[in-house]
C-alpha cells in the first residue's frame, strides 16, 4: 500500500503539465493578499499625520493617498479574478486527467478485479475519491503557497514596525503548529474510514438498485432499509467522529489566534501609554496582526483539506497499484484474422486461491465446426470460454488459435476475433442504432440494417416508435428478451468474426422467441468456429461435436447421435431427463 508521502508525490506528478497556470495563479494570489498590507500603514499615516493636532498636510495629499489606495483595490480585484480562474482551470484539467487515467486503467483490469470488487465501490474511488483530491488542488496547494508567502511578508513588516511587539505576537505561533501537527493524523485516518464507508454503501446500494424487482418480489423492502440505516448510522458516527476533531482543531486554532492579538494590544497600549510608540503605529501593527492569523487559520482549515485529500489520494492510488492478472507480453504481435482452428492442450485453470475448475483439458475444435459444451452446474463450461478471449489466463497449459499461442498476440487482435453471444446480453443506454454498431462502430446504415435483417430484427425494429433512432433505456429494459438476444445476435453478425461464444443464448426465452433466436443463430453459425454453452439439447443437436464437463474434465465426446447411444453416459442421462419433463 502507497503511503501518503508516495501518494502525494505521485499525484503531483498530474500537477506538472499545469506548473506554468498555477505559478501564475499563485503569483497572482501573491498580489491578491499583499495589495491589503497597504491598508494599515494608510490607517497609520492618517492618525499620526493628518488627525493629530496642529496637523498641516495639505488636503491634496489626503485625497492622492486614498486615490492610490483605491488604484490598489482595483488591481486586487484583477488578481483576485485571475487567481480563481487560474487555479480552477488547472484543478479541473488535472482531474480530468487524473479520472481519465484512471478509467482506462480500469478498463484494462482482468475479470477477476471486478469479481472482487463492487462496481459501486469502484465508481466511488472514480468519483467521491477524485472529487476530494481536488480540493487539495482547487484549495490546499495555491492557496497553501500564497498564505505562506503572505505570513512571510507580514512577519517582515511586523519586524520592520516593531520588534518587541513581532515577538508577543509570534510567542502563540509553537503552540498553534503542534496542535495541528497532532490534530493532522487522527484527521486523515477518519477520513480514510468515511472514505471507505462511503465506498461499502456505494456498493451495496448499487447492487439492491440492480435488483429492486427481487427485493420488492420478495417483499425485502422493510429489511433493506434496516440495513442500510445500520450502514447509515454507522457512516454518521464515524463522520461526527471527524467532524469533532476538525472542531478541536479550529477551535483551539481559533482562541491562539485570538490570543496573540489580545497580548499585543496589551503590551502596546502600555508602550503607548509610556510614550514608546504612536498610537498610528499600533493601529497599523494591529491591522498587521489581523493579515497574519488570517492566513494562519486558512492554514489551519487548509490542513484539514489536506487530511482528506492526501486520504482520498491513497486510495486512488491503490487501484492504479493493482494490475491486471491478464497482460500484453512485451513482444507481443497482432493475431492475423484466422481460419478458426482452436486447441486446448493440456489445460487447467483455477481461479485465485481456490480450487481447480479445469484439469489438464485437451480439446481440439476444427475451423468452421461448432462444438457444444455440456454438463452441470460448475462442470467448468464458462470458465473454458471465458479462457479463449484471454478474460482470465490458463494456469497451466496453452490455448491455441490457428498455431498461435494467445498469450503471444496482442490481446485487441484477439478480441477483434471473437464474437460473444450471452444469456442474458448486455445492452447499453442509447439507441438500437448504438448498441449495434458496438459490433464495428464503421458500419454503415445498410450493413447494419443487413445484420438486423440476418437476426431476424429488423422486423420489430421498423414497428419501433423511431425505428433504430428508439432509445432502449438502461440494460434494454424497454424491450423484450427476445428482442434484446436478437440485437445481440445483430451485434455479432455485424462484427463478422471467425470466432463465436454463444453461452446459453435460448435458455430464458419463451418458445416463439426461442424459435427465432435459433434461426438467426443457425445463420450466424454459418462457416464460423463456435462454442456453444447450453442446457438444452434441442439447442445443440445439430453441432459437429458435443464435449460433456464434469468437475473440469472432460467425461463425454462426440457427435449428438452418438452420445446419445452411449450406454449409462451422463449426455443421455440428461436427454432422458429433458424428454421426461417434456413429456409432463
Amino acid at each position: 500500500m502507497a503511503t501518503s508521502r508516495q501518494s502525494l508525490k505521485r499525484f503531483l506528478s498530474y500537477v506538472r503539465p499545469y506548473r506554468r497556470l498555477l505559478a501564475s495563479a499563485i503569483a497572482c494570489g501573491i498580489v491578491r493578499y499583499l495589495i491589503p498590507l497597504a491598508l494599515p500603514w494608510t490607517v497609520k499615516i492618517l492618525v499620526d499625520d493628518f488627525f493629530t493636532a496642529g496637523s498641516r498636510r495639505p488636503h491634496v495629499e489626503l485625497h492622492w493617498l486614498m486615490a492610490g489606495l483605491c488604484g490598489l483595490y482595483a488591481i486586487y480585484a484583477i488578481a483576485s479574478y485571475w487567481r480563481s480562474y487560474l487555479a480552477g482551470r488547472a484543478g479541473h484539467r488535472l482531474i480530468f486527467d487524473l479520472r481519465q487515467g484512471l478509467y482506462l486503467h480500469l478498463q484494462r483490469m482482468s475479470l477477476s478485479f471486478f469479481d472482487r470488487q463492487k462496481i459501486g465501490a469502484v465508481i466511488s474511488r472514480m468519483t467521491t475519491d477524485i472529487a476530494s483530491a481536488q480540493n487539495f488542488v482547487g484549495a490546499a496547494f495555491v492557496n497553501t503557497i500564497m498564505d505562506l508567502a503572505c505570513v512571510a511578508v507580514i512577519i517582515g513588516v511586523l519586524f520592520a514596525a516593531h520588534v518587541e511587539l513581532a515577538l508577543v505576537s509570534l510567542a502563540v505561533l509553537p503552540f498553534y503548529a503542534w496542535v495541528s501537527f497532532h490534530l493532522q493524523k487522527r484527521i486523515k485516518e477518519k477520513s480514510r474510514a468515511i472514505h471507505h464507508q462511503l465506498q461499502e454503501i456505494s456498493g451495496d446500494l448499487h447492487e439492491q438498485f440492480a435488483g429492486i424487482s427481487t427485493i420488492q418480489a420478495f417483499t425485502q423492502e422493510e429489511a433493506e432499509a434496516r440495513e442500510f440505516r445500520v450502514q447509515s448510522e454507522e457512516y454518521f458516527e464515524t463522520v461526527m467522529g471527524n467532524v469533532r476533531l476538525q472542531s478541536i482543531a479550529l477551535g483551539v486554532t481559533g482562541f491562539l489566534t485570538a490570543l496573540g492579538p489580545i497580548l499585543v494590544l496589551w503590551v502596546g497600549a502600555a508602550e503607548v501609554w509610556s510614550g514608546q510608540i504612536t498610537v498610528g503605529t499600533l493601529m497599523a501593527f494591529y491591522g498587521y496582526l489581523g493579515m497574519l492569523y488570517q492566513p494562519i487559520q486558512r492554514l489551519t482549515e487548509l490542513n484539514l483539506i489536506l487530511a482528506n485529500s492526501l486520504a482520498a489520494m491513497d486510495r486512488i492510488f491503490e487501484v492504479f497499484d493493482t494490475f491486471p492478472e491478464v497482460q500484453e507480453h512485451p513482444g507481443a504481435k497482432p493475431l492475423p484474422r484466422v481460419r478458426g482452428e482452436i486447441r486446448f492442450e493440456d489445460v487447467s485453470f483455477r481461479y485465485a486461491q481456490r480450487e481447480i475448475v479445469l484439469e489438464r483439458l485437451e480439446l481440439v475444435l476444427p475451423a468452421g465446426t461448432t462444438t457444444a459444451l455440456v454438463g452441470p452446474s460448475g462442470a467448468g463450461k464458462s470458465t473454458l470460454v471465458k479462457l479463449l478471449p484471454r478474460f482470465y489466463d490458463v494456469t497451466g497449459g496453452r490455448i491455441m488459435i490457428d498455431g498461435f499461442d494467445l498469450r503471444q498476440v496482442t490481446l485487441k487482435s484477439l478480441r477483434e476475433q471473437i464474437a460473444i453471444v450471452s444469456q442474458e446480453p448486455i445492452l447499453f443506454s442509447g439507441t438500437i442504432a448504438e448498441n449495434l454498431r458496438y459490433g464495428r462502430p464503421s458500419a454503415t446504415d445498410d450493413e447494419m440494417r443487413a445484420s438486423a435483417r440476418a437476426a431476424f430484427a429488423d422486423s420489430f425494429i421498423q414497428q419501433l416508435p423511431q425505428g433504430y433512432e428508439t432509445e432502449i433505456g438502461e440494460r434494454g429494459v424497454r424491450l423484450s428478451g427476445g428482442q434484446k438476444q436478437r440485437l445481440a445476435i445483430a451485434r455479432a453478425f455485424l462484427k463478422d468474426a471467425p470466432i463465436l461464444i454463444l453461452d446459453e443464448p435460448t435458455s430464458a426465452l419463451d418458445p416463439e422467441s426461442e424459435q427465432l433466436v435459433k434461426q438467426a443463430l443457425n445463420r450466424l453459425l454459418e462457416g464460423r468456429t463456435a462454442l456453444i454453452i447450453a442446457h438444452r439439447l434441442s439447442t445443440i443437436e445439430h453441432a459437429d461435436t458435443v464435449v460433456v464437463l464434469d468437475s473440469g474434465r472432460i467425461i463425454e465426446h462426440g457427435r449428438h447421435a452418438e452420445l446419445l447411444k452411449r450406454p449409462g453416459g451422463l449426455y443421455r442421462r440428461y436427454a432422458g431427463h429433458q424428454l421426461t419433463s417434456s413429456l409432463l
